[in-house]
């Protein structure tokens, strides 16, 4: 009998040092009972993302980069640096805290009607339906898939069920490549998902736990490699 391949989530767990776990575990304190999020949701993403700090692209970048593939824009929205001698993308603790910070949001943003400012999102009551609202708006960015919901609901389509959501990107705005990648997207990632929450020992109870403060946050200091992860130290 052919000896069976390790997966991509087995991969990723010998990649995963107990300070990833931890940096994973502690940003994880941002979702809660409103939600269907978990830092097994935070592990399949970073494993979607940069397969677990591997392809993390360039500091200082214009595009998306760093541990959670993070744009720019989005990075500063949560308080982290983004230059090419300092930026915080590529520091575990301050991406994963960005990441799950941003996915909270959009969880939010995805339960409550916005009409008071972009996007005009409608409401997704099933908290496991609008995980995958969610997931489709860190891929393609919350405007085009608030877009797609308007759409489906001017044209008769259900605006709270994805499978019908998904089919409208491309007459929402969105082109084919993007469009394309985001259905793939919200297919994969809760399947590794579901295989971490079977494989990996990262505490998933901490979600029950408020978050910590967050770090005073440097722009001067060093790069330093730290587990085999760049690590910005404060000087």
């Amino acid at each position: 009998m052919a000896e069976q391949q390790p997966s991509d989530v087995d991969q990723w767990l010998k990649r995963e040092t107990p300070r990833v776990r931890r940096a994973l575990e502690s940003a994880s304190r941002y979702f809660d009972e409103n939600d269907s999020l978990t830092v097994n949701t935070l592990e399949a993403i970073y494993g979607q993302e940069s397969s677990f700090g591997t392809m993390l692209g360039t500091r200082g970048s214009a595009r998306a980069a760093g541990h959670f593939q993070l744009q720019p824009e989005t990075a500063k929205r949560y308080g982290l640096n983004v230059s090419k001698d300092n930026d915080q993308r590529f520091d575990i603790d301050y991406a994963a805290s960005a990441a799950a910070r941003y996915l909270k949001d959009l969880d939010s943003m995805f339960s409550e009607r916005k009409t008071s400012k972009v996007p005009d999102t409608i409401p997704v009551k099933s908290a496991l339906e609008r995980k995958k609202f969610v997931l489709g708006a860190y891929r393609a960015g919350e405007g085009r898939i608030a877009g797609a919901q308007r759409l489906a609901e001017k044209t008769g389509s259900d605006p709270q069920s994805w499978s019908e959501v998904r089919q409208l990107l491309e007459p929402a705005g969105a082109d084919e490549f993007t469009a394309e990648g985001t259905r793939r997207y919200v297919e994969r990632v809760p399947a590794y998902e579901m295989e971490f929450a079977r494989k990996s020992p990262a505490n998933k109870k901490l979600k029950q736990k408020a978050a910590k403060k967050e770090r005073v946050r440097c722009t001067v200091g060093r790069w330093r490699t730290i587990d085999g992860r760049p690590v910005f130290i404060c000087a």
